[in-house]
């Protein structure tokens, strides 16, 4: 779109540029009604089963408030808790995507029994010293790029875009979203069913 401007007794043609507002919206799943083995002493065995339980577990289905934006596009993890958690929020197509899928939960081989928690501390701890998990978070990094390019260079057009996925690559995604100028809120444990809004100014 052009507009006119005089100066000096001429008529310029100025382009007038239209700032877009790109979004992103980031949702985590629903609670998982599998819930987390919080009580006795579990083996590394006992998190393993209940790894698997929790990946094909049903969710606790609540009102998400979207902020009243009409988002063009969703993507979705094609984790069940995941996919079922965007069709119960976006009443549009969804896009199934393995790039969202969640990072592994940190398990080590063990034979001592641990609370959960405590099961949880140790993968935290341990995370940075094992090539296993480095790698399982490499590849999640990876996966966001291919992601985060294909929204900015082969769908420019989709200026509000939701992804429904998981907590550990929210907090992936969220780093990935601010090295890449978008301006959204902190968060170190994301709520299931809540949603960040991650917001850039082009043009």
């Amino acid at each position: 779109r052009l507009r006119y401007r005089k100066r000096g007794g001429r008529s310029l043609k100025v382009r007038n540029r239209r700032k877009i507002m790109k979004q992103i919206g980031l949702v985590r799943h629903h609670r998982v009604t599998e819930g987390y083995p919080t009580k006795g002493w579990i083996s590394a065995a006992d998190i393993e089963a209940w790894i698997e339980r929790y990946d094909v577990s049903t969710i606790d289905v609540q009102p998400v408030e979207l902020g009243n934006i009409d988002w063009t596009i969703c993507y979705a993890s094609s984790m069940p808790r995941a996919v079922q958690t965007a069709e119960s929020v976006y009443g549009k197509d969804i896009i199934v995507t393995d790039l969202l899928r969640e990072v592994p939960f940190p398990t080590i081989r063990s034979r001592i029994r641990l609370p959960f928690l405590g099961w949880a501390l140790i993968g935290r701890l341990v995370a940075p010293f094992s090539k296993r998990i480095q790698a399982e978070i490499k590849d999640a990094n990876e996966r966001i790029t291919v992601l985060l390019n294909r929204l900015t260079f082969e769908q420019p057009e989709h200026e509000r875009v939701l992804l429904v996925g998981h907590g550990g690559m929210m907090i992936l995604m969220r780093t990935a979203l601010k090295k890449r100028g978008y301006v959204g809120p902190r968060f170190g444990h994301p709520r299931n069913g809540m949603l960040y809004l991650f917001e850039k100014r082009e043009g």
